[in-house]
């Protein structure tokens, strides 16, 4: 989950790379508007929902680890991968459904925690046919922690993370993205259990929405998941939760995500219009998915 305490993106980056520390906050400031005109025709990515598998056709393997930390979309042409940290929670099968009533695909990143206090979501969701990634098993930042992230602290943190999602999906996991952005030791020890390390470029900050359902809250995700500029706007990838992590306060993070599932269909629909393929990190899309076929990140 995102915290608005932390650097934004230039001063996390300059910061990181110092200190060997945060490298990229969550709460970066918000981009410049996206392409104004759209094309007349939807891309193709998307498809009726009838045609949506119920299962997935094939069991993906995982391609070889990244040699850098994943901050773009993968394909060719425009493409957007949407993503869904956190979960399961209550929304999470909310929000598979309208992605599979839109004919899209999406990549959840979910604690270990979750998983194993609700499976049936994890297996329901891998089942609809989209991935499901390693978000830590606590979700704990380094300083939540009593020495940081140290590799082993990090190594044990994925390998039972991965291993009870490989249970209950049947697939590896393939991806991990390290809560709050924080990278240190995480490309080394992802690596290691076989996983890319992925980020995000474009922040909905959907986790600091109210507890009840606010028409203001949905717009305003709206606004920021649809905001792109230079560097993002070939191939975004979206940071939105599907619950919120363990360890916060509910007085002061609340675990409601209506707004997000409210505000889900209207970013569909703005990115299809504009012509982006929806992609998970694999580089497939539903229809490749329905076909069984493999993704597109080598």
């Amino acid at each position: 989950m995102s915290r608005a305490r932390r650097p934004t993106l230039p001063t996390a980056l300059a910061g990181g790379l110092v200190a060997g520390g945060l490298l990229l906050s969550a709460c970066t400031p918000a981009p410049t508007s996206g392409p104004a005109s759209a094309p007349t025709s939807a891309p193709s990515s998307t498809m009726p929902a009838d045609r949506v598998p119920a299962s997935p056709t094939a069991v993906p393997t995982c391609p070889p680890p990244e040699d850098k930390v994943v901050r773009s979309a993968p394909g060719e042409g425009k493409t957007v991968a949407l993503t869904f940290d956190d979960g399961p929670g209550p929304a999470m099968l909310a929000i598979a459904n309208v992605l599979r009533s839109k004919g899209v695909t999406a990549t959840f990143f979910d604690t270990g925690a979750h998983d194993a206090a609700d499976p049936a979501a994890v297996t329901k969701v891998a089942a609809m046919g989209f991935l499901v990634g390693n978000h830590t098993w606590d979700h704990n930042y380094p300083a939540g922690t009593p020495s940081g992230w140290t590799v082993g602290y990090l190594r044990d943190q994925l390998a039972r993370t991965s291993a009870q999602q490989r249970r209950l999906t049947g697939r590896p996991t393939c991806f991990f993205r390290p809560p709050g952005g924080y990278l240190t030791n995480v490309r080394t020890v992802a690596s290691g259990e076989g996983m890319s390390t992925v980020l995000w470029s474009v922040d909905a900050r959907d986790w600091a929405q109210p507890g009840y359902a606010d028409p203001d809250a949905v717009a305003k995700i709206v606004d920021r998941a649809t905001s792109l500029d230079a560097d993002n706007r070939r191939h975004p990838i979206v940071l939105m939760h599907a619950a919120k992590a363990s360890h916060e306060d509910e007085s002061k993070v609340s675990s409601y995500r209506g707004n997000t599932v409210a505000a889900l269909p209207r970013i569909i629909d703005w990115y299809a219009e504009r012509g982006y393929r929806f992609v998970d990190l694999l580089g497939r899309t539903a229809s490749q998915i329905a076909a069984g076929q493999a993704g597109t990140r080598p």
